[in-house]
């Protein structure tokens, strides 16, 4: 092959990289100057918008139930890498296994969600009355919400009446619901189990677990007060869900 034809050869590809850098260049400037999305109500659909500021959160509180062992606001914990984690099975005596400090796991979680999202889901109300506050003559009453969580997903049931007028007509609602994707509850079952594993034989068997349900991970960490930091994972999702055990204690030197 003559040098001629190399030199061809090379410079068509260096043309080509450049063509390839332009066109990348282009679109990298375009994505950067696309506008922000704003979000707009659909007047035809207030549902829409109360499901995704609800959903906000929601995701918010179970972010802050997943790594504090249930709770928003731990009382009974251990402070372990900067957070604060609840004690679902606690026994600061030696030699006796611990007792269970949330026997109702999955119904304290709701709880604690209804709890933390109630004020947020009233805000959403709000934000929606002024903005449609001026084009429709808006009328409130009352707030009730419900948690419920389910296999894989988490749903909340909002009873609020809600009514918006324009010209004669008007429209009437009085029930909102949210469903959103979570592993929550079924993360919520498995620390159940271990719990009453802790309790009957002081101890979990994490890997024997993992072989007979391969789409969960387990890890524990025993800290040097004697306190074991579970923390489970889906491994679809890659949601964690962290909590403490104090269980048959053995003195110090042991």
């Amino acid at each position: 092959m003559s040098r001629r034809n190399v030199n061809n050869k090379a410079q068509i590809t260096i043309f080509i990289i450049l063509g390839l850098i332009i066109v990348v260049g282009f679109f990298i400037v375009f994505l950067l100057m696309k506008p922000p999305e704003v979000k707009v109500v659909d007047e035809k659909n207030p549902q829409a918008f109360i499901e995704s500021c609800t959903r906000e959160g929601v995701e918010e509180a179970i972010e802050l139930l997943s790594k504090r062992g249930g709770d928003v606001s731990p009382k009974g914990f251990v402070a372990y890498e900067g957070e604060e984690i609840t004690y679902l099975c606690y026994n600061a005596n030696f030699y006796d296994p611990c007792i269970n400090q949330r026997p109702l796991l999955v119904e304290h979680i709701e709880e604690e969600i209804t709890k933390h999202i109630t004020p947020i889901v009233a805000g959403c109300f709000n934000d929606l009355e002024t903005k449609l506050g001026n084009r429709y003559d808006v009328e409130v009453f009352g707030l009730a919400v419900r948690t419920r969580l389910q296999s894989k997903n988490v749903v909340v049931e909002i009873d609020k009446e809600f009514k918006m007028a324009r010209k004669g007509e008007s429209r009437d609602f009085t029930e909102f619901r949210m469903h959103m994707a979570s592993p929550i509850y079924d993360l919520a079952k498995i620390a159940m189990e271990i719990v009453n594993q802790e309790i009957s034989f002081c101890n979990f068997d994490e890997l024997g677990f993992m072989i007979l349900n391969p789409k969960y991970d387990i890890i524990k960490f025993t800290t040097g007060e004697a306190d074991v930091i579970y923390v489970l994972t889906d491994l679809q999702t890659d949601q964690k869900f962290t909590f403490a055990v104090r269980s048959c204690k053995l003195p110090e030197g042991y």
